[in-house]
C-alpha cells in the first residue's frame, strides 16, 4: 500500500511537470461577471461592430503548490439583447467575435500589464421568449503567454483593471443592420495548468 502510494505521488508530479495537471477553476478571475457591453451594428451583409468593456478588481490568493506553466480564461456569456432593429429580429444569429484581454494594475514599481487573445470566437444565438439563448461558446479560451506577470498582476500591487475589447460579426436573415446588440458577460473561469 505504501508502494502504491508512492507511485501515485510521482504520477502526479510527472504529470504536473508535463502540463497535464491543472487547477480547480477560479470562477471569475478578472471581475467581469454582470458587466454589459452594447455594439451598434453597422450595414453590411454580415452587421458588424466594436466592442470594449472595463472593470476593476482586487488582488486574488492563489494557492500554487508548484510554479504554473500556464494560464487559460474560458470566456463567459450570460445573456444578449437586441434594441433598436429597424424590421422583426431573426430567430436565430451566428455570432463571431475577435477578441483581446488586457489585464493590468499599478503597483510603487510601476505600471504592469499581461493580455490574451482569441480569435474566431464563436457561438449561436437562439430566439426564447423576448430574448436569445447563448449556445456553446467554441475557441472562448484566451491564453496569457506572459504568465508570470500576470501572477504577479492577480496576486498583489492592489487595484487590478480588465478591459475585454474586440470586434463582432453576425450572420443572420435578416441581417441586424442598425440594431444595438447588449451582452452580458458571465464571470468565465480561469485554470491553471501544472
Amino acid at each position: 500500500m505504501k508502494r502504491a502510494g508512492s507511485l501515485i505521488g510521482i504520477l502526479v508530479l510527472a504529470l504536473a511537470g508535463c502540463g497535464l495537471v491543472s487547477s480547480p477553476p477560479i470562477n471569475n478571475p478578472f471581475g467581469l461577471e454582470g458587466q454589459q457591453t452594447s455594439i451598434n451594428l453597422g450595414p453590411s451583409p454580415a452587421a458588424t461592430g466594436s466592442l470594449s468593456v472595463n472593470t476593476t478588481f482586487p488582488d486574488i490568493t492563489l494557492s500554487l503548490p508548484v510554479t504554473p506553466t500556464g494560464f487559460n480564461y474560458n470566456l463567459a456569456i450570460s445573456g444578449v439583447a437586441l434594441s433598436g432593429c429597424p424590421s422583426t429580429p431573426p430567430s436565430s444569429i451566428n455570432v463571431t467575435m475577435s477578441l483581446e484581454l488586457t489585464v493590468s494594475d499599478n503597483p510603487p514599481t510601476g505600471p504592469r500589464e499581461a493580455e490574451a487573445k482569441a480569435e474566431n470566437v464563436q457561438f449561436t444565438l437562439t430566439q426564447s421568449g423576448s430574448g436569445y439563448s447563448v449556445g456553446n461558446i467554441s475557441n472562448g479560451s484566451l491564453s496569457f503567454s506572459n504568465l508570470g506577470t500576470l501572477l504577479n498582476i492577480l496576486q498583489s500591487g492592489g487595484p487590478n483593471t480588465a478591459t475585454l475589447s474586440g470586434t463582432v460579426n453576425t450572420t443572420s436573415n435578416p441581417d441586424l443592420a442598425g440594431c444595438t446588440m447588449t451582452i452580458t458577460w458571465g464571470g468565465g473561469q480561469g485554470v491553471l495548468a501544472f
